[in-house]
Protein backbone atom coordinates (compact mmCIF):
# COMPACT_ATOMS: atom_id res chain seq x y z
CA UNK A 1 0.00 0.00 0.00
CA UNK A 2 0.99 3.28 -0.35
CA UNK A 3 1.83 5.81 2.32
CA UNK A 4 3.13 9.35 0.97
CA UNK A 5 2.11 11.04 -2.45
CA UNK A 6 3.20 9.89 -5.46
CA UNK A 7 5.29 12.26 -7.07
CA UNK A 8 4.97 12.92 -11.09
CA UNK A 9 6.55 14.41 -13.67
CA UNK A 10 5.83 15.03 -17.03
CA UNK A 11 8.40 14.02 -20.05
CA UNK A 12 7.62 16.81 -22.58
CA UNK A 13 6.41 20.25 -22.68
CA UNK A 14 4.35 21.04 -25.20
CA UNK A 15 0.07 21.67 -25.48
CA UNK A 16 -0.26 18.00 -23.47
CA UNK A 17 2.38 18.42 -21.03
CA UNK A 18 0.59 21.97 -20.12
CA UNK A 19 -2.84 20.60 -20.06
CA UNK A 20 -1.66 18.24 -17.93
CA UNK A 21 0.56 20.40 -15.57
CA UNK A 22 -2.41 22.18 -14.62
CA UNK A 23 -4.34 19.29 -13.92
CA UNK A 24 -1.20 18.44 -11.42
CA UNK A 25 -1.50 21.43 -10.30
CA UNK A 26 -5.34 21.19 -9.49
CA UNK A 27 -4.50 17.80 -7.93
CA UNK A 28 -1.72 18.72 -5.43
CA UNK A 29 -3.61 17.88 -2.31
CA UNK A 30 -3.68 13.94 -4.02
CA UNK A 31 -0.07 13.72 -5.39
CA UNK A 32 3.26 15.98 -6.13
CA UNK A 33 4.14 18.12 -8.94
CA UNK A 34 7.63 17.38 -9.33
CA UNK A 35 8.91 17.69 -12.23
CA UNK A 36 8.89 18.87 -16.03
CA UNK A 37 11.33 17.61 -18.48
CA UNK A 38 12.42 18.90 -22.37
CA UNK A 39 14.88 18.71 -24.72
CA UNK A 40 15.17 22.85 -24.24
CA UNK A 41 15.62 23.49 -20.44
CA UNK A 42 13.70 27.15 -20.78
CA UNK A 43 10.56 25.67 -22.04
CA UNK A 44 10.48 23.03 -18.78
CA UNK A 45 11.10 25.80 -16.66
CA UNK A 46 8.31 27.92 -18.16
CA UNK A 47 5.95 25.44 -16.92
CA UNK A 48 7.65 24.41 -14.07
CA UNK A 49 7.30 27.90 -12.82
CA UNK A 50 3.62 28.45 -14.10
CA UNK A 51 2.61 25.60 -12.60
CA UNK A 52 4.41 25.79 -9.42
CA UNK A 53 6.55 22.37 -9.89
CA UNK A 54 9.69 21.37 -8.30
CA UNK A 55 12.15 20.50 -11.03
CA UNK A 56 12.84 21.43 -14.26
CA UNK A 57 15.34 19.20 -16.60
CA UNK A 58 16.48 20.02 -19.90
CA UNK A 59 16.35 16.53 -21.12
CA UNK A 60 14.42 13.58 -20.88
CA UNK A 61 17.08 11.02 -19.24
CA UNK A 62 17.71 13.27 -16.56
CA UNK A 63 14.55 13.34 -15.17
CA UNK A 64 14.44 9.36 -15.71
CA UNK A 65 17.50 9.94 -13.43
CA UNK A 66 15.79 11.25 -10.68
CA UNK A 67 15.23 8.61 -7.81
CA UNK A 68 12.41 11.17 -6.83
CA UNK A 69 10.59 10.75 -9.90
CA UNK A 70 7.58 8.36 -9.32
CA UNK A 71 5.29 8.20 -11.46
CA UNK A 72 6.32 9.51 -15.38
CA UNK A 73 3.32 10.92 -17.45
CA UNK A 74 4.69 10.54 -21.97
CA UNK A 75 3.42 13.37 -23.99
CA UNK A 76 5.60 13.42 -26.75
CA UNK A 77 4.66 12.62 -30.31
CA UNK A 78 3.14 9.64 -31.63
CA UNK A 79 6.71 8.22 -32.74
CA UNK A 80 8.06 8.13 -29.57
CA UNK A 81 5.61 7.35 -27.49
CA UNK A 82 7.42 3.63 -27.77
CA UNK A 83 10.91 5.14 -26.69
CA UNK A 84 10.19 7.07 -23.94
CA UNK A 85 7.59 4.23 -21.97
CA UNK A 86 10.92 1.94 -22.20
CA UNK A 87 12.94 3.83 -21.02
CA UNK A 88 10.89 5.27 -18.26
CA UNK A 89 9.73 1.40 -16.96
CA UNK A 90 13.57 0.56 -17.38
CA UNK A 91 13.98 3.66 -15.31
CA UNK A 92 11.57 2.48 -12.75
CA UNK A 93 8.87 4.66 -12.93
CA UNK A 94 5.67 3.91 -13.55
CA UNK A 95 3.90 5.44 -17.03
CA UNK A 96 0.86 7.31 -17.83
CA UNK A 97 0.94 7.41 -21.83
CA UNK A 98 -0.65 9.69 -24.07
CA UNK A 99 -2.91 8.00 -27.21
CA UNK A 100 -1.56 6.09 -29.33
CA UNK A 101 -0.04 3.89 -26.33
CA UNK A 102 2.66 3.10 -29.14
CA UNK A 103 2.33 3.22 -33.26
CA UNK A 104 2.12 -0.81 -33.09
CA UNK A 105 0.45 -3.67 -31.35
CA UNK A 106 4.05 -5.40 -31.09
CA UNK A 107 5.79 -2.22 -29.51
CA UNK A 108 2.45 -2.12 -26.54
CA UNK A 109 2.89 -6.10 -25.96
CA UNK A 110 7.06 -4.77 -25.25
CA UNK A 111 5.63 -1.95 -23.12
CA UNK A 112 2.94 -4.20 -21.38
CA UNK A 113 5.37 -7.01 -20.75
CA UNK A 114 7.98 -4.80 -19.24
CA UNK A 115 5.62 -3.40 -16.71
CA UNK A 116 4.56 -6.50 -15.95
CA UNK A 117 8.31 -8.04 -15.18
CA UNK A 118 9.21 -4.99 -13.09
CA UNK A 119 5.73 -4.54 -11.44
CA UNK A 120 5.08 -1.26 -12.36
CA UNK A 121 2.13 0.51 -13.47
CA UNK A 122 0.94 1.19 -17.52
CA UNK A 123 -1.53 2.89 -18.83
CA UNK A 124 -3.21 5.05 -21.59
CA UNK A 125 -4.46 7.86 -21.06
CA UNK A 126 -7.34 7.91 -22.93
CA UNK A 127 -9.02 10.61 -21.14
CA UNK A 128 -12.57 9.63 -22.07
CA UNK A 129 -12.76 6.47 -20.61
CA UNK A 130 -12.34 7.88 -16.81
CA UNK A 131 -14.95 10.86 -17.55
CA UNK A 132 -18.11 10.26 -15.63
CA UNK A 133 -20.46 10.07 -18.40
CA UNK A 134 -19.02 6.19 -18.64
CA UNK A 135 -20.67 4.87 -15.90
CA UNK A 136 -23.74 7.21 -16.35
CA UNK A 137 -24.43 6.11 -19.98
CA UNK A 138 -23.45 2.38 -18.45
CA UNK A 139 -26.19 2.89 -15.98
CA UNK A 140 -28.93 4.10 -18.04
CA UNK A 141 -28.32 0.80 -20.86
CA UNK A 142 -28.42 -1.66 -17.94
CA UNK A 143 -31.57 -0.24 -16.97
CA UNK A 144 -33.32 -0.72 -19.75
CA UNK A 145 -34.14 2.70 -20.64
CA UNK A 146 -33.15 3.16 -24.03
CA UNK A 147 -33.57 -0.64 -24.54
CA UNK A 148 -30.94 -2.31 -26.20
CA UNK A 149 -28.04 -0.69 -28.11
CA UNK A 150 -28.16 -0.98 -31.93
CA UNK A 151 -26.06 2.01 -33.23
CA UNK A 152 -23.53 3.85 -32.17
CA UNK A 153 -22.38 6.84 -34.67
CA UNK A 154 -19.15 8.96 -33.40
CA UNK A 155 -17.54 11.59 -35.49
CA UNK A 156 -13.94 13.44 -34.35
CA UNK A 157 -13.07 16.01 -37.41
CA UNK A 158 -10.85 18.87 -36.67
CA UNK A 159 -9.31 21.47 -39.22
CA UNK A 160 -5.75 20.29 -38.03
CA UNK A 161 -3.67 19.19 -41.37
CA UNK A 162 -1.33 22.01 -41.21
CA UNK A 163 0.07 20.48 -38.07
CA UNK A 164 3.46 18.94 -38.52
CA UNK A 165 2.91 16.22 -35.95
CA UNK A 166 0.14 14.96 -37.92
CA UNK A 167 1.64 14.81 -41.04
CA UNK A 168 4.30 13.15 -40.34
CA UNK A 169 4.46 9.47 -41.73
CA UNK A 170 5.80 7.37 -38.98
CA UNK A 171 2.86 8.18 -36.69
CA UNK A 172 0.55 10.45 -37.70
CA UNK A 173 -2.39 10.63 -39.62
CA UNK A 174 -6.28 11.42 -38.29
CA UNK A 175 -6.76 7.71 -37.23
CA UNK A 176 -4.24 7.66 -34.45
CA UNK A 177 -4.85 11.50 -33.40
CA UNK A 178 -8.20 11.60 -33.38
CA UNK A 179 -10.28 8.59 -34.74
CA UNK A 180 -9.10 6.82 -31.51
CA UNK A 181 -11.52 8.36 -29.56
CA UNK A 182 -14.79 6.90 -31.68
CA UNK A 183 -13.10 3.72 -31.20
CA UNK A 184 -12.67 3.52 -28.08
CA UNK A 185 -16.20 5.11 -27.45
CA UNK A 186 -18.01 2.09 -29.28
CA UNK A 187 -15.78 -0.32 -27.59
CA UNK A 188 -17.01 1.03 -24.30
CA UNK A 189 -20.51 -0.11 -25.08
CA UNK A 190 -20.59 -2.79 -28.00
CA UNK A 191 -16.88 -4.33 -26.76
CA UNK A 192 -14.10 -5.49 -29.21
CA UNK A 193 -15.79 -8.45 -30.95
CA UNK A 194 -16.89 -7.94 -33.83
CA UNK A 195 -18.03 -9.66 -37.32
CA UNK A 196 -16.82 -7.55 -40.18
CA UNK A 197 -14.60 -4.48 -40.47
CA UNK A 198 -14.79 -2.19 -43.75
CA UNK A 199 -13.22 0.78 -43.69
CA UNK A 200 -12.04 3.67 -46.80
CA UNK A 201 -9.67 6.04 -46.25
CA UNK A 202 -8.36 8.84 -48.50
CA UNK A 203 -4.72 10.33 -47.88
CA UNK A 204 -3.06 13.97 -47.28
CA UNK A 205 -0.08 14.72 -49.48
CA UNK A 206 1.84 12.86 -46.89
CA UNK A 207 0.70 9.94 -47.25
CA UNK A 208 -1.03 9.42 -43.79
CA UNK A 209 -4.47 8.61 -43.59
CA UNK A 210 -6.45 12.45 -43.92
CA UNK A 211 -10.22 11.33 -43.60
CA UNK A 212 -11.62 8.05 -43.22
CA UNK A 213 -15.07 6.28 -42.57
CA UNK A 214 -15.11 2.70 -40.37
CA UNK A 215 -18.12 0.60 -39.87
CA UNK A 216 -18.21 -2.06 -37.31
CA UNK A 217 -20.40 -5.13 -37.19
CA UNK A 218 -21.29 -7.12 -34.12
CA UNK A 219 -22.87 -10.91 -34.11
CA UNK A 220 -26.15 -9.41 -32.53
CA UNK A 221 -26.82 -6.92 -35.27
CA UNK A 222 -25.34 -3.90 -33.28
CA UNK A 223 -23.54 -1.50 -35.65
CA UNK A 224 -20.60 1.29 -35.16
CA UNK A 225 -20.40 4.03 -37.87
CA UNK A 226 -17.10 5.85 -37.18
CA UNK A 227 -15.84 8.76 -38.95
CA UNK A 228 -12.81 11.21 -38.64
CA UNK A 229 -10.70 13.82 -40.53
CA UNK A 230 -8.09 16.11 -39.88
CA UNK A 231 -8.90 18.39 -42.93
CA UNK A 232 -12.93 19.33 -41.80
CA UNK A 233 -14.04 21.53 -39.25
CA UNK A 234 -16.88 19.34 -38.71
CA UNK A 235 -16.31 18.86 -34.28
CA UNK A 236 -17.17 15.92 -31.94
CA UNK A 237 -20.63 14.27 -31.54
CA UNK A 238 -21.69 10.63 -30.69
CA UNK A 239 -25.24 9.15 -30.62
CA UNK A 240 -26.02 5.45 -29.22
CA UNK A 241 -29.44 4.26 -30.58
CA UNK A 242 -30.92 1.49 -28.83
CA UNK A 243 -34.43 -0.36 -29.35
CA UNK A 244 -36.71 1.67 -26.90
CA UNK A 245 -34.47 5.12 -27.57
CA UNK A 246 -31.40 7.08 -27.59
CA UNK A 247 -28.61 8.61 -25.77
CA UNK A 248 -27.21 12.26 -28.07
CA UNK A 249 -23.73 13.85 -27.01
CA UNK A 250 -23.17 17.33 -28.98
CA UNK A 251 -19.41 16.91 -28.06
CA UNK A 252 -18.14 13.74 -27.13
CA UNK A 253 -14.64 14.71 -26.01
CA UNK A 254 -14.62 18.03 -24.13
CA UNK A 255 -18.77 17.80 -23.48
CA UNK A 256 -20.39 17.87 -19.82
CA UNK A 257 -23.88 16.94 -20.82
CA UNK A 258 -25.86 14.35 -22.84
CA UNK A 259 -29.49 13.95 -23.68
CA UNK A 260 -31.23 10.72 -23.63
CA UNK A 261 -34.59 10.22 -25.63
CA UNK A 262 -37.02 7.63 -25.04
CA UNK A 263 -40.68 6.82 -24.18
CA UNK A 264 -39.75 7.37 -20.50
CA UNK A 265 -38.80 11.07 -21.10
CA UNK A 266 -40.37 14.87 -22.50
CA UNK A 267 -40.34 14.52 -26.37
CA UNK A 268 -37.16 17.28 -26.43
CA UNK A 269 -35.54 14.77 -24.01
CA UNK A 270 -33.86 14.71 -20.99
CA UNK A 271 -30.57 16.05 -19.75
CA UNK A 272 -27.74 14.38 -17.79
CA UNK A 273 -25.28 16.84 -16.63
CA UNK A 274 -21.61 15.18 -16.20
CA UNK A 275 -19.27 18.02 -15.35
CA UNK A 276 -16.25 17.85 -14.67
CA UNK A 277 -14.24 18.91 -11.32
CA UNK A 278 -11.65 20.69 -13.24
CA UNK A 279 -10.37 19.95 -17.16
CA UNK A 280 -11.32 16.20 -17.62
CA UNK A 281 -7.63 15.03 -17.05
CA UNK A 282 -8.05 14.56 -13.44
CA UNK A 283 -9.96 11.27 -13.54
CA UNK A 284 -7.48 9.31 -15.59
CA UNK A 285 -4.92 11.01 -12.96
CA UNK A 286 -7.05 9.71 -10.11
CA UNK A 287 -7.82 6.35 -11.75
CA UNK A 288 -3.93 5.68 -11.77
CA UNK A 289 -3.18 6.81 -8.42
CA UNK A 290 -5.83 4.63 -6.95
CA UNK A 291 -4.31 1.46 -8.74
CA UNK A 292 -1.06 2.32 -8.05
CA UNK A 293 -1.74 2.62 -4.17
CA UNK A 294 -3.34 -0.75 -4.75
CA UNK A 295 -0.02 -2.63 -5.97
CA UNK A 296 -2.15 -2.87 -9.35
CA UNK A 297 -0.47 -2.56 -12.52
CA UNK A 298 -3.32 -1.35 -14.84
CA UNK A 299 -6.91 0.48 -14.40
CA UNK A 300 -10.02 -1.44 -14.95
CA UNK A 301 -11.31 1.67 -16.96
CA UNK A 302 -8.33 1.13 -19.23
CA UNK A 303 -6.89 -2.18 -19.00
CA UNK A 304 -3.83 -3.53 -20.82
CA UNK A 305 -6.45 -5.63 -22.98
CA UNK A 306 -8.75 -2.41 -23.81
CA UNK A 307 -5.30 -0.42 -25.22
CA UNK A 308 -3.74 -3.79 -27.35
CA UNK A 309 -7.50 -4.49 -28.94
CA UNK A 310 -7.94 -0.68 -30.11
CA UNK A 311 -4.53 -0.61 -31.26
CA UNK A 312 -4.67 -3.91 -33.26
CA UNK A 313 -7.70 -2.21 -34.82
CA UNK A 314 -6.35 0.93 -35.86
CA UNK A 315 -2.91 -1.05 -36.79
CA UNK A 316 -5.34 -3.55 -39.85
CA UNK A 317 -7.07 -0.37 -40.57
CA UNK A 318 -3.68 1.50 -41.78
CA UNK A 319 -1.92 -1.47 -42.96
CA UNK A 320 -4.93 -1.81 -45.38
CA UNK A 321 -5.27 1.48 -46.20
CA UNK A 322 -1.52 1.04 -47.07
CA UNK A 323 -2.43 -1.12 -49.92
CA UNK A 324 -5.03 1.16 -51.70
Amino acid sequence: MMNKPLRFGILGAGNIATKMAATLDFLRNELIPYAISARDISRAEVLRSKFNFEKAYGSYDEMLRDPNVDVVYISTTNPMHYEHAKASLLAGKHIICEKPFTVTTEQAIEIFSIAKSKNLFALEAVWTRFQPYVKQIKEIIDSGEIGTPRFIQATFALQISHKERIIEPTGGGALLDLGIYPIHFASLFLGYKYTRLTSHSIKAPSGVDDQSTITLEYANGAIADLSTSMSAAYGTSARIAGTRGSIDFPMLIHGQSFTVKSPDTPANGRIVQCPFDFNGYEYEIRAAIKAISEGKCQCDECTWDDTLSVTRLMEKLRNSWKQS
